[in-house]
Protein backbone atom coordinates (compact mmCIF):
# COMPACT_ATOMS: atom_id res chain seq x y z
CA UNK A 1 0.00 0.00 0.00
CA UNK A 2 2.75 2.36 1.09
CA UNK A 3 5.72 3.07 -1.94
CA UNK A 4 8.79 2.21 -1.64
CA UNK A 5 11.00 5.21 -1.49
CA UNK A 6 14.73 5.19 -2.52
CA UNK A 7 17.00 6.78 -0.69
CA UNK A 8 20.40 6.90 -2.08
CA UNK A 9 23.68 7.66 0.24
CA UNK A 10 26.27 9.38 -1.14
CA UNK A 11 29.77 10.87 0.61
CA UNK A 12 31.76 13.39 -0.24
CA UNK A 13 35.57 13.77 0.69
CA UNK A 14 36.75 16.84 -0.03
CA UNK A 15 39.50 18.00 1.97
CA UNK A 16 38.39 21.77 1.80
CA UNK A 17 34.53 23.30 1.28
CA UNK A 18 34.70 25.03 -2.62
CA UNK A 19 30.59 24.78 -2.87
CA UNK A 20 28.61 27.42 -3.26
CA UNK A 21 26.18 27.64 -0.39
CA UNK A 22 25.76 28.62 3.34
CA UNK A 23 28.94 30.06 4.66
CA UNK A 24 29.64 28.10 8.44
CA UNK A 25 32.48 29.61 10.00
CA UNK A 26 34.12 29.02 13.20
CA UNK A 27 36.97 29.26 15.26
CA UNK A 28 39.16 27.46 18.51
CA UNK A 29 39.35 29.33 21.43
CA UNK A 30 42.18 29.92 22.69
CA UNK A 31 40.98 28.29 26.09
CA UNK A 32 39.60 25.21 25.13
CA UNK A 33 43.40 23.80 25.87
CA UNK A 34 41.79 23.59 29.41
CA UNK A 35 39.59 20.80 29.78
CA UNK A 36 36.22 21.53 31.80
CA UNK A 37 35.63 18.42 34.55
CA UNK A 38 32.84 17.24 31.65
CA UNK A 39 35.33 17.21 29.29
CA UNK A 40 37.78 15.01 31.73
CA UNK A 41 35.16 12.93 32.44
CA UNK A 42 33.61 12.34 28.99
CA UNK A 43 36.02 12.85 26.83
CA UNK A 44 39.93 13.03 26.81
CA UNK A 45 40.73 14.76 23.62
CA UNK A 46 40.74 18.80 24.43
CA UNK A 47 38.87 20.71 21.48
CA UNK A 48 42.67 22.29 20.77
CA UNK A 49 43.64 19.29 19.01
CA UNK A 50 40.87 19.45 16.83
CA UNK A 51 42.52 19.72 12.81
CA UNK A 52 39.41 18.32 10.68
CA UNK A 53 35.96 19.04 11.05
CA UNK A 54 33.44 16.65 9.49
CA UNK A 55 30.44 18.03 8.10
CA UNK A 56 27.72 15.83 7.83
CA UNK A 57 23.73 16.99 5.73
CA UNK A 58 20.79 15.26 5.48
CA UNK A 59 19.53 16.67 2.25
CA UNK A 60 16.27 15.00 1.48
CA UNK A 61 16.53 12.19 2.61
CA UNK A 62 20.14 11.09 1.80
CA UNK A 63 23.35 11.41 4.28
CA UNK A 64 26.19 13.33 2.28
CA UNK A 65 29.22 14.14 3.65
CA UNK A 66 32.64 15.70 4.02
CA UNK A 67 35.72 16.94 5.82
CA UNK A 68 37.24 20.49 6.11
CA UNK A 69 40.45 21.56 7.72
CA UNK A 70 41.31 23.30 11.09
CA UNK A 71 43.50 25.95 10.01
CA UNK A 72 45.73 27.64 12.42
CA UNK A 73 42.28 27.16 14.79
CA UNK A 74 39.65 28.15 12.31
CA UNK A 75 37.74 26.88 9.77
CA UNK A 76 35.11 27.32 6.73
CA UNK A 77 32.61 24.99 5.93
CA UNK A 78 29.44 25.41 3.47
CA UNK A 79 26.30 23.85 3.30
CA UNK A 80 22.90 23.50 1.52
CA UNK A 81 19.55 25.58 2.15
CA UNK A 82 17.25 23.53 3.15
CA UNK A 83 18.83 20.87 5.07
CA UNK A 84 20.88 19.81 8.59
CA UNK A 85 23.56 20.02 9.39
CA UNK A 86 25.85 18.44 12.08
CA UNK A 87 29.89 19.54 12.75
CA UNK A 88 31.84 16.90 14.27
CA UNK A 89 34.98 18.19 15.26
CA UNK A 90 38.09 15.14 15.17
CA UNK A 91 41.93 15.01 15.94
CA UNK A 92 44.81 14.62 13.57
CA UNK A 93 43.92 10.80 14.05
CA UNK A 94 40.02 11.33 13.19
CA UNK A 95 39.44 10.19 16.52
CA UNK A 96 35.87 12.02 18.13
CA UNK A 97 36.20 15.15 19.99
CA UNK A 98 32.84 16.50 19.97
CA UNK A 99 29.90 17.76 18.25
CA UNK A 100 28.39 21.29 17.57
CA UNK A 101 25.68 21.46 19.67
CA UNK A 102 24.05 24.93 20.28
CA UNK A 103 21.41 25.46 23.07
CA UNK A 104 22.07 21.36 23.31
CA UNK A 105 20.66 20.54 19.46
CA UNK A 106 23.74 18.89 17.63
CA UNK A 107 22.62 20.28 14.63
CA UNK A 108 22.17 23.38 12.54
CA UNK A 109 18.52 23.38 10.61
CA UNK A 110 18.90 25.24 7.65
CA UNK A 111 15.53 25.54 6.29
CA UNK A 112 14.69 29.71 7.41
CA UNK A 113 17.13 31.90 7.04
CA UNK A 114 17.90 35.56 7.61
CA UNK A 115 20.01 36.01 4.00
CA UNK A 116 18.53 32.74 2.67
CA UNK A 117 21.05 30.89 1.24
CA UNK A 118 23.61 34.40 1.06
CA UNK A 119 23.54 33.24 5.11
CA UNK A 120 26.53 33.15 6.73
CA UNK A 121 26.71 31.89 10.20
CA UNK A 122 30.07 32.70 12.25
CA UNK A 123 29.97 30.60 15.47
CA UNK A 124 32.66 32.64 16.95
CA UNK A 125 34.96 30.81 19.55
CA UNK A 126 34.10 27.53 20.01
CA UNK A 127 34.69 26.09 23.36
CA UNK A 128 34.39 22.38 24.85
CA UNK A 129 31.89 21.15 27.44
CA UNK A 130 31.42 17.10 27.78
CA UNK A 131 31.36 16.14 24.01
CA UNK A 132 29.48 19.36 23.13
CA UNK A 133 31.00 21.72 21.13
CA UNK A 134 29.39 25.21 22.41
CA UNK A 135 29.72 28.36 20.22
CA UNK A 136 30.01 31.82 21.92
CA UNK A 137 27.66 33.27 19.35
CA UNK A 138 24.73 31.73 18.65
CA UNK A 139 22.95 31.44 15.44
CA UNK A 140 19.44 30.52 16.78
CA UNK A 141 17.31 33.43 16.71
CA UNK A 142 20.46 35.43 15.03
CA UNK A 143 21.04 33.77 11.20
CA UNK A 144 18.96 30.76 11.62
CA UNK A 145 15.07 31.69 12.01
CA UNK A 146 13.76 29.61 14.85
CA UNK A 147 11.38 30.10 18.05
CA UNK A 148 12.27 27.96 20.88
CA UNK A 149 9.53 25.38 20.55
CA UNK A 150 10.84 24.58 17.15
CA UNK A 151 14.25 23.94 18.81
CA UNK A 152 12.37 22.05 22.16
CA UNK A 153 11.23 19.71 19.33
CA UNK A 154 13.74 18.80 17.42
CA UNK A 155 16.27 18.28 20.58
CA UNK A 156 14.07 15.47 21.22
CA UNK A 157 14.07 13.57 18.16
CA UNK A 158 17.45 14.23 16.54
CA UNK A 159 18.97 10.86 18.24
CA UNK A 160 20.53 10.07 14.63
CA UNK A 161 23.10 12.93 15.46
CA UNK A 162 23.42 12.21 18.74
CA UNK A 163 24.91 9.15 18.17
CA UNK A 164 26.41 10.12 14.96
CA UNK A 165 29.98 10.44 16.45
CA UNK A 166 29.89 6.69 17.30
CA UNK A 167 28.43 6.00 13.96
CA UNK A 168 31.25 7.39 12.18
CA UNK A 169 33.19 4.18 12.07
CA UNK A 170 30.85 1.11 12.50
CA UNK A 171 33.46 -1.06 10.98
CA UNK A 172 35.74 -0.39 14.31
CA UNK A 173 38.69 -0.20 11.88
CA UNK A 174 39.72 2.98 13.15
CA UNK A 175 39.52 4.18 9.79
CA UNK A 176 36.53 6.86 9.48
CA UNK A 177 34.12 5.26 7.16
CA UNK A 178 33.29 7.67 4.91
CA UNK A 179 37.28 7.67 3.63
CA UNK A 180 35.95 4.43 1.56
CA UNK A 181 32.61 5.69 0.57
CA UNK A 182 31.51 2.34 3.40
CA UNK A 183 29.59 4.83 5.66
CA UNK A 184 26.30 3.22 7.33
CA UNK A 185 22.86 5.12 7.91
CA UNK A 186 20.34 3.91 10.23
CA UNK A 187 16.99 5.78 10.09
CA UNK A 188 13.36 5.09 10.62
CA UNK A 189 10.14 4.64 8.29
CA UNK A 190 6.45 4.67 9.82
CA UNK A 191 3.23 5.02 8.30
CA UNK A 192 -0.18 5.65 10.15
CA UNK A 193 -3.58 5.74 9.08
CA UNK A 194 -5.04 8.83 9.68
CA UNK A 195 -9.05 8.94 8.91
CA UNK A 196 -10.53 11.06 5.99
CA UNK A 197 -9.16 13.40 3.58
CA UNK A 198 -11.04 17.03 2.90
CA UNK A 199 -13.19 18.10 -0.22
CA UNK A 200 -13.61 21.34 -1.47
CA UNK A 201 -15.79 22.74 2.12
CA UNK A 202 -15.33 19.31 3.99
CA UNK A 203 -12.40 19.49 6.05
CA UNK A 204 -10.03 16.30 6.77
CA UNK A 205 -10.75 14.65 9.48
CA UNK A 206 -7.73 13.55 12.13
CA UNK A 207 -7.80 9.78 13.67
CA UNK A 208 -7.50 9.95 17.74
CA UNK A 209 -4.15 8.17 17.31
CA UNK A 210 -2.84 5.24 18.77
CA UNK A 211 0.82 5.67 19.00
CA UNK A 212 1.29 2.16 20.03
CA UNK A 213 -0.40 1.58 16.50
CA UNK A 214 1.95 3.39 14.16
CA UNK A 215 3.34 1.18 11.47
CA UNK A 216 7.36 1.28 12.13
CA UNK A 217 10.88 0.08 10.71
CA UNK A 218 14.64 0.56 10.23
CA UNK A 219 16.21 1.55 7.52
CA UNK A 220 19.60 0.70 7.13
CA UNK A 221 21.40 2.29 4.09
CA UNK A 222 25.23 1.49 2.47
CA UNK A 223 26.92 3.98 0.95
CA UNK A 224 28.53 3.64 -3.27
CA UNK A 225 31.34 2.02 -2.08
CA UNK A 226 29.27 -1.78 -0.65
CA UNK A 227 27.42 -3.42 -3.37
CA UNK A 228 24.32 -5.28 -2.65
CA UNK A 229 24.51 -7.56 0.23
CA UNK A 230 23.14 -10.73 -0.02
CA UNK A 231 22.35 -10.73 3.59
CA UNK A 232 21.84 -8.31 6.77
CA UNK A 233 21.52 -9.43 10.39
CA UNK A 234 20.86 -7.06 13.15
CA UNK A 235 20.74 -8.06 16.84
CA UNK A 236 20.44 -6.21 20.00
CA UNK A 237 20.93 -4.12 21.68
CA UNK A 238 23.69 -5.12 23.01
CA UNK A 239 23.10 -4.87 26.77
CA UNK A 240 19.08 -6.56 26.54
CA UNK A 241 18.61 -8.04 22.60
CA UNK A 242 15.44 -9.00 21.02
CA UNK A 243 14.38 -11.93 19.64
CA UNK A 244 11.99 -10.71 17.07
CA UNK A 245 14.02 -8.91 14.49
CA UNK A 246 14.29 -9.56 11.32
CA UNK A 247 15.16 -8.32 8.06
CA UNK A 248 12.31 -7.29 5.12
CA UNK A 249 13.80 -6.42 2.06
CA UNK A 250 17.59 -5.61 0.56
CA UNK A 251 17.30 -3.63 -2.63
CA UNK A 252 20.60 -1.71 -4.44
CA UNK A 253 20.15 1.80 -4.18
CA UNK A 254 20.85 2.49 -7.93
CA UNK A 255 24.39 4.46 -7.25
CA UNK A 256 26.56 1.06 -5.87
CA UNK A 257 25.04 1.18 -2.10
CA UNK A 258 21.91 -0.40 -0.91
CA UNK A 259 18.98 0.04 1.35
CA UNK A 260 17.22 -2.57 3.45
CA UNK A 261 14.27 -2.39 5.70
CA UNK A 262 14.45 -4.21 9.45
CA UNK A 263 11.63 -4.36 11.49
CA UNK A 264 10.53 -6.03 14.97
CA UNK A 265 7.62 -8.24 15.40
CA UNK A 266 6.39 -6.49 18.63
CA UNK A 267 6.96 -2.99 19.15
CA UNK A 268 9.53 -0.22 18.74
CA UNK A 269 13.61 -0.46 18.83
CA UNK A 270 14.98 1.26 21.87
CA UNK A 271 17.74 3.24 21.88
CA UNK A 272 21.02 1.13 21.93
CA UNK A 273 24.14 0.05 20.21
CA UNK A 274 23.29 -2.74 17.79
CA UNK A 275 25.29 -5.45 16.22
CA UNK A 276 25.16 -6.27 12.20
CA UNK A 277 26.24 -8.45 9.95
CA UNK A 278 26.32 -7.85 6.21
CA UNK A 279 27.65 -10.79 4.46
CA UNK A 280 29.56 -11.95 7.83
CA UNK A 281 31.02 -8.97 8.27
CA UNK A 282 30.28 -7.44 11.27
CA UNK A 283 29.55 -3.75 12.33
CA UNK A 284 28.22 -1.62 15.18
CA UNK A 285 25.62 1.10 15.12
CA UNK A 286 24.14 3.38 17.48
CA UNK A 287 20.05 4.02 17.13
CA UNK A 288 18.62 6.90 19.00
CA UNK A 289 15.21 7.61 16.79
CA UNK A 290 12.79 6.26 18.16
CA UNK A 291 10.99 9.24 19.72
CA UNK A 292 10.15 10.44 16.05
CA UNK A 293 7.37 8.48 15.96
CA UNK A 294 6.18 10.05 18.67
CA UNK A 295 6.68 13.78 16.89
CA UNK A 296 5.49 13.36 13.85
CA UNK A 297 3.46 15.66 11.94
CA UNK A 298 0.06 15.28 10.37
CA UNK A 299 -0.15 16.30 6.49
CA UNK A 300 -4.13 16.98 5.98
CA UNK A 301 -4.57 17.36 2.28
CA UNK A 302 -7.98 18.85 1.32
CA UNK A 303 -9.17 18.28 -2.86
CA UNK A 304 -10.46 21.46 -4.23
CA UNK A 305 -12.77 19.89 -7.93
CA UNK A 306 -13.98 21.86 -10.93
CA UNK A 307 -17.48 21.52 -12.06
CA UNK A 308 -17.11 17.79 -13.77
CA UNK A 309 -15.77 16.71 -9.87
CA UNK A 310 -12.06 16.57 -11.05
CA UNK A 311 -9.07 17.75 -8.72
CA UNK A 312 -7.51 20.73 -9.86
CA UNK A 313 -5.87 21.66 -6.76
CA UNK A 314 -4.61 20.09 -3.11
CA UNK A 315 -4.45 22.39 -0.12
CA UNK A 316 -2.19 20.84 2.35
CA UNK A 317 -2.22 21.84 6.06
CA UNK A 318 0.23 20.39 8.93
CA UNK A 319 -0.47 19.51 12.40
CA UNK A 320 0.80 17.82 15.67
CA UNK A 321 -1.21 14.98 16.50
CA UNK A 322 -3.04 16.42 18.88
CA UNK A 323 -4.60 18.61 16.96
CA UNK A 324 -2.52 21.88 16.95
CA UNK A 325 -1.21 23.38 13.68
CA UNK A 326 2.38 24.02 13.20
CA UNK A 327 4.54 25.43 10.75
CA UNK A 328 6.78 22.31 8.51
CA UNK A 329 9.34 24.95 7.73
CA UNK A 330 11.26 23.61 9.93
CA UNK A 331 10.54 19.95 10.26
CA UNK A 332 10.04 18.29 6.97
CA UNK A 333 11.85 18.55 3.83
CA UNK A 334 9.89 17.33 1.15
CA UNK A 335 6.76 15.30 0.61
CA UNK A 336 4.79 13.53 -2.46
CA UNK A 337 0.43 13.02 -3.22
CA UNK A 338 -0.22 9.74 -4.38
CA UNK A 339 -3.94 8.61 -5.10
CA UNK A 340 -4.91 4.96 -4.97
CA UNK A 341 -7.95 2.89 -6.68
CA UNK A 342 -10.66 0.63 -5.22
CA UNK A 343 -7.99 -1.56 -6.66
CA UNK A 344 -5.00 -0.39 -4.92
CA UNK A 345 -3.40 0.51 -7.60
CA UNK A 346 -1.37 3.97 -7.10
CA UNK A 347 -3.13 5.89 -10.58
CA UNK A 348 -1.56 9.05 -9.62
CA UNK A 349 1.58 10.50 -7.62
CA UNK A 350 3.07 14.13 -7.38
CA UNK A 351 6.55 15.31 -8.15
CA UNK A 352 8.57 15.71 -4.98
CA UNK A 353 7.05 19.10 -3.24
CA UNK A 354 9.93 20.78 -1.59
CA UNK A 355 10.23 23.74 0.76
CA UNK A 356 10.07 27.11 -1.24
CA UNK A 357 13.32 28.29 0.20
CA UNK A 358 14.92 24.45 0.25
CA UNK A 359 17.66 25.50 -2.64
CA UNK A 360 17.45 22.55 -3.96
CA UNK A 361 18.63 21.78 -7.70
CA UNK A 362 17.04 18.16 -8.19
CA UNK A 363 15.29 17.70 -11.05
CA UNK A 364 11.43 17.03 -11.00
CA UNK A 365 10.51 18.79 -7.88
CA UNK A 366 7.35 21.21 -7.31
CA UNK A 367 8.14 24.27 -4.63
CA UNK A 368 5.79 24.92 -1.76
CA UNK A 369 4.52 22.77 0.45
CA UNK A 370 1.04 24.72 1.39
CA UNK A 371 -0.59 23.60 -1.84
CA UNK A 372 -0.24 21.63 -5.13
CA UNK A 373 -1.60 22.02 -8.66
CA UNK A 374 -1.77 19.10 -10.97
CA UNK A 375 -0.76 19.84 -14.24
CA UNK A 376 -4.15 18.48 -15.67
CA UNK A 377 -7.08 17.65 -13.74
CA UNK A 378 -7.31 14.40 -12.06
CA UNK A 379 -10.71 12.21 -12.21
CA UNK A 380 -11.02 10.71 -8.39
CA UNK A 381 -14.23 9.03 -9.30
CA UNK A 382 -12.11 5.75 -7.97
CA UNK A 383 -10.17 7.23 -5.35
CA UNK A 384 -9.97 5.00 -2.03
CA UNK A 385 -7.04 6.21 -0.88
CA UNK A 386 -4.48 9.19 -0.47
CA UNK A 387 -0.89 8.36 0.88
CA UNK A 388 1.37 11.24 1.98
CA UNK A 389 5.04 10.01 2.14
CA UNK A 390 7.17 12.77 3.65
CA UNK A 391 11.32 13.06 5.04
CA UNK A 392 11.62 15.48 8.15
CA UNK A 393 14.64 17.24 8.50
CA UNK A 394 16.31 14.48 10.43
CA UNK A 395 16.04 11.82 7.81
CA UNK A 396 13.17 10.02 8.84
CA UNK A 397 10.44 9.13 6.42
CA UNK A 398 6.46 8.94 7.40
CA UNK A 399 3.42 7.75 5.43
CA UNK A 400 0.44 8.83 6.15
CA UNK A 401 -2.61 7.14 4.72
CA UNK A 402 -6.03 9.08 3.93
CA UNK A 403 -9.22 7.02 3.41
CA UNK A 404 -12.63 8.21 1.56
Amino acid sequence: MFAVLFMIVSCKKDKNSNSSGIVIKGRISQSSSMKSAGARSLNTIPLSDAKKVFVVNLDNGQLRSEFIDINDGSFTASAQLGIAAALVFLNADNKYIGTLSPRGLNILPLSKLTEGENTSIDLADLTLSGTSVIPSHDPFGNEIIITDAEINRLKEIDGFFESLAKNIDADNDNIIDALSDKQLFIKTRFWVHANHWGLNSSLPLMSDIDKNSLGYQIELDGAQGFSKPNSIVLSGPLDNPYNDISTQFINSNGNGGFYSGILRTNGLFKKGTYAIKIDGKEYTLDYSNNDAGQNQVFVLPTLHTNSEGKVVSISLEYKLPDGSPIDPINILTDLMIQFGDDTQNQYFSSPWIVNANSGTHRSNVVEGVYSYTPANPIDISHLQNITIPYNDLLGNTYFISWNK
